[in-house]
């Protein structure tokens, strides 16, 4: 698509004023092509060479990284989007599922985090699948926080610890939400 820009002169200040392009328009490609390449990758599930193959049949020049550069940089608003899905399916249900299943990135080993319930499901792959890691997916990325209060404390009657765990975490018993830092800082302080 070929544009025409205004360009205005300012006499009294010497300098040159150019409009800018339509929203969405960023380099050389726009907003529609960007569309297009994101539809077929992740709805129609067509590879980059493919889809690289469609763009040139129809006469547009593109390299390969540039397809690829589309698809994966620049994504803030999916994020965004993405975030937004998982905070309103935790709170359209009172029980959430998680589950996990091996996979690779890059070549490595990682884990995939699958968070759902009838309304929705998200997926997180973190290097790791450990107690603390299934923690920050429920939490969606936000710090953690803690509170060892007269609940959590009836909660673990149940279950057999030591003696002395017991009396740890009655030392640590707080009222307040606490910071990881400052729970940290009673921890240490008080063990």
């Amino acid at each position: 698509m070929l544009f025409h820009k205004e360009v205005y002169y300012s006499p009294s200040q010497h300098k040159t004023y150019l409009a800018t392009l339509p929203t969405g328009y960023e380099g050389q490609f726009g907003p529609g092509l960007k569309t297009r390449i994101r539809t077929l990758y992740f709805g129609n599930q067509i590879t980059e060479p493919k889809i690289l193959e469609f763009v040139g049949q129809i006469g547009i020049q593109i390299s390969p990284g540039q397809i690829s550069n589309m698809l994966i940089k620049d994504q803030k608003e999916f994020h965004a989007e993405s975030a937004a899905v998982f905070e309103a399916g935790q709170r359209s249900s009172p029980y959430q599922h998680i589950d996990d299943t091996a996979t690779r990135v890059d070549g490595q080993n990682q884990n995939c985090h699958i968070l759902c319930n009838s309304v929705y499901t998200v997926f997180r792959t973190r290097p790791h699948k450990d107690r603390l890691t299934v923690l920050d997916v429920l939490r969606n990325g936000r710090p953690r926080i803690f509170l060892v209060n007269t609940e959590a404390l009836s909660y673990l009657e149940g279950l057999s610890l030591s003696k002395f765990t017991r009396q740890t975490l009655q030392n640590w018993q707080n009222e307040s939400v606490l910071d990881e830092i400052a729970f940290i800082c009673i921890t240490t302080r008080q063990s």
